[in-house]
């Protein structure tokens, strides 16, 4: 019988010292009456040592009588997060959980028994994944301001141009002053319609939403060619054409921006898209204009580079700048195929 238990207790110390969680167990002063080594590779704190408060429980506001270990006055409260002190003087984010061990015959004070678990990255994770969250959203407020200012522009001044138009035909044919320069006045108006039609279709390109990405760019290129200019579109068959739902116009707006830079930076005399796709969806934009230094300008990205890597960002992507004077530009969108987890649980189901 004595053999057994000594075994059960050497299984149970072996546990209890290759354990990932630390446990520490410290009496009623918080002095640590046994711990675990891997408590003291997150804390640094040893046997015999005074355990510190957590900072929320340095902080909090104690009720008289209560004690200040929020684990140790709450008896429903079982888990909570905070920061706690090392041996070292710097904090470890740690996750704690705690029990009581029965009180011995001679005291009627329980050891606290506390379970601790660095959560420094998961805490960092999740911060990432709310940063990535706001950024999307916020993308989306842009998308949903664009598409507001798209349409008063479109209802309320080009209708206002559209009418001064009118009058000025009106005013032509009724007025015998041959003074009033009425044709140089209405090109003029022609022209300031014109600029607010395209300013309109820059913020919203209301073709993405009815016909698509591919007809989109398709379109956004043809509005951007020139005689001395050709722009070229080549789109892969396995391309997912518009399975990418709303992330659509993240992907549209890097074409866009890229064109816009290419024609207003590089001069180029050919430029070339290209949509494709296997496990990865790949965009790229290349022209053969004069290029530029890619050091500068990352060193000190502009508003238009910054919302491209965020649009990346936002289809989990990545985004790439290749160039050099004299030797064009390469702009090179990459991110994961959205159809090719649908792709893997079909080949699983049916073989």
């Amino acid at each position: 019988m004595s053999g057994a238990l000594d075994h059960d207790t050497r299984r149970l110390r072996e546990l209890f010292n290759f354990l990932n969680d630390g446990i520490i167990v410290m009496d009623q002063n918080r002095i640590i009456v046994f711990i675990n080594p891997s408590a003291t590779r997150i804390t640094g704190w040893e046997l015999g040592d005074v355990i510190p408060y957590c900072t929320y429980c340095q902080n909090r506001l104690v009720p008289p009588g209560e004690e200040r270990c929020f684990l140790a006055s709450q008896p429903e409260q079982s888990y909570f997060e905070s920061d706690l002190p090392t041996k070292m003087g710097a904090f470890v984010s740690v996750g704690m959980s705690r029990t009581f061990l029965s009180a011995s015959h001679d005291s009627p004070n329980r050891d606290m028994v506390i379970t601790i678990r660095d959560v420094t990255v998961e805490r960092q994770s999740k911060e990432l994944e709310r940063r990535t969250q706001l950024n999307q959203r916020t993308l989306e407020v842009q998308e949903e301001e664009r598409k507001r200012i798209s349409q008063e522009l479109h209802d309320g001044i080009s209708q206002t141009l559209y009418g001064i138009s009118l009058s000025l035909d009106h005013l032509r044919t009724h007025s015998s002053n041959q003074n009033i320069k009425i044709d140089e006045i209405k090109q003029q108006v022609k022209l300031c319609a014109e600029e607010v039609r395209a300013m309109s279709r820059a913020l919203y390109p209301a073709v993405l939403y009815d016909l698509g990405l591919t007809a989109a760019i398709q379109t956004l290129a043809d509005q951007m060619k020139t005689d001395h200019r050709v722009i070229e579109i080549h789109i892969d068959s396995d391309w997912i054409q518009d399975e990418l739902s709303r992330n659509t116009v993240h992907v549209y707006r890097v074409v866009q921006e890229a064109l816009h830079n290419a024609i207003l930076h590089g001069d180029p005399s050919r430029i070339r898209i290209s949509l494709s796709c296997d496990q990865k969806c790949f965009v790229k934009i290349e022209d053969n204009g004069i290029g530029f230094d890619t050091e500068l300008i990352l060193e000190s990205p502009g508003y238009g580079l910054k919302n491209m890597k965020e649009r990346a960002a936002a289809l989990n992507g990545q985004l790439t700048i290749h160039s050099s004077c004299n030797q064009g530009t390469k702009v090179e969108l990459q991110f994961p195929n959205p159809l090719s987890a649908k792709i893997s649980m079909l080949k699983e189901e049916f073989g």
